[in-house]
């Protein structure tokens, strides 16, 4: 006779199976059937879409921008860009150690989501207010062009940067979790939802090509041909749609437990092999593994592998 667990799970039954790893927003075990799947992350999918409609709406012509409108030059202009689109990807480091280590990806997500919104909305006051960038040139076309050119003043630049970096920052921490909590939504015990979990990693990717297609293409013609406030508006309204629909799948998420970043464990394993560092090396290499007591603790250490012990970096 087969073994109960073997046999094929009733609708009835799938209706109220609950998983061992993964929780709703009330802190109980998630339901297979009412949680997770498609209908989640298509909402997270639009979170990513937007923030690469964003990010590169805003840097792809922001050159023309600096030069023409705020008479910073070339170099300068070109670097300010860089160091826009440096921040963005260096604080991807920052968003996902506060993710593993503090907020989980859910909160993470929405809070640097609403910070992207508000430096998207600064940037736009900024190109849309008179006060906020110099006065035009008063010799465009002469020889003298920069001569006749007004150069911004301490508080127009500040109010730029404080937009360009916000966005930055909400950029860094969004990006560094999205992914993540989309493969969170399926369960890779299953073998469906593994497959469909290979499934949104492609559409992931997808959105990101639209994005940036969007960004480079219809974002800078209404910039380029309505103004520069208008495509950024654009770019804030893209963005509280985007919070709105995540904030309303909430109900249908599965969270995951917090396991702590990457980062934090290597800084204690190089705190740790510096401050042992004069101890002597045991007669037997065998007592440099922890494996026993893994074992002793009743860990699984299935498909762990012992490294081979080296002179270098001892």
């Amino acid at each position: 006779m087969a073994d109960h667990e073997s046999l094929p799970q009733t609708a009835a039954e799938g209706k109220t199976t609950t998983m061992k790893e993964a929780w709703d927003y009330k802190g109980r075990p998630a339901v297979r059937a009412s949680s997770g799947g498609w209908s989640s992350a298509a909402m997270i999918l639009v979170v990513e879409l937007n923030e690469r409609l964003t990010t590169l709406g805003v840097a792809v012509n922001l050159v023309t921008y600096l030069v023409d409108t705020m008479h910073l030059g070339g170099a300068a202009s070109a670097n300010a860009v860089t160091n826009f689109l440096g921040a963005s990807f260096m604080l991807c480091l920052l968003g996902g150690f506060v993710a593993d280590t503090y907020l989980g990806r859910y909160l993470t997500i929405a809070i640097f989501t609403a910070v992207q919104a508000v430096g998207m909305c600064i940037l736009t006051v900024s190109t849309a207010a008179p006060g906020l960038r110099p006065p035009a040139c008063t010799d465009p076309t002469g020889p003298n062009h920069s001569s006749s050119c007004v150069e911004p003043t301490g508080t127009q630049l500040g109010v730029l940067y404080l937009g360009l970096y916000l966005t930055a920052l909400g950029t860094g921490g969004l990006k560094s979790s999205v992914s993540g909590f989309g493969s969170d939504q399926f369960d890779e015990s299953d073998g469906g939802e593994r497959r469909s979990m290979a499934r949104f990693f492609s559409w992931f990717f997808f959105f990101i090509s639209i994005g940036s297609l969007l960004a480079v293409t219809v974002l800078v013609y209404v910039q380029d041909h309505l103004g520069r406030r208008w495509g950024y508006g654009a770019c804030v309204a893209a963005i509280l749609v985007g919070l709105l629909l995540f904030l309303a799948g909430t109900p249908r998420y599965r969270f995951k437990k917090l396991v702590g970043s990457p980062l934090t464990q290597i800084a204690a394993v190089t705190a740790a092999a510096w401050r042992k560092r004069a101890m002597a090396l045991p007669s037997d290499p065998a007592m440099l593994y922890d494996v026993d007591d893994a074992v002793a603790a009743g860990e699984d250490v299935k498909g762990k592998h012992k490294m081979p012990r080296t002179k270098q970096c001892r």
